[in-house]
C-alpha cells in the first residue's frame, strides 16, 4: 500500500467510516455493517483464519496489507490489525486508490 493509501485510511478513520478491532469487526461483517475488511500483516494465523472465514462466509471482501504496512499507524492506534470499512462509498474508492 502506498502512502497515499495510507492517508485515505486515516481520512476514512476521521470520517468515521471504520470499525477497529477483532470482535467489533467480526460483529460488524455479521450484521451486514462492514463493507470491506483490511488485515494488517502482522496478525496471528488464527486471527486471519478467523476472520477471513467469517468475511467468505458474509461475502464481504477483505485485503492483507503486505508487510511493510502498520495500517494501526494509519488510524493512529498501532495495536489496531483488523479494520471493517462501514461506507460503500469509501469501500469503491479505496478500491480505485489500489488498482
Amino acid at each position: 500500500m502506498t502512502k497515499d493509501v495510507l492517508n485515505f485510511i486515516g481520512l476514512m478513520n476521521r470520517a468515521g467510516a471504520l470499525i477497529t478491532g477483532t470482535d467489533l469487526v467480526l460483529n460488524g461483517v455479521r450484521s451486514g455493517k462492514v463493507k470491506m475488511v483490511l488485515i494488517d500483516s502482522l496478525v496471528s494465523e488464527n486471527t486471519f483464519k478467523k476472520v477471513t472465514d467469517k468475511c467468505k462466509f458474509y461475502n464481504v471482501p477483505y485485503i492483507k496489507a503486505d508487510s511493510s504496512v502498520d495500517l494501526g499507524l494509519a488510524i493512529g492506534n498501532s495495536s489496531r490489525k483488523i479494520i471493517g470499512i462501514t461506507d460503500q462509498k469509501f469501500v469503491k474508492a479505496l478500491k480505485e486508490k489500489l488498482n
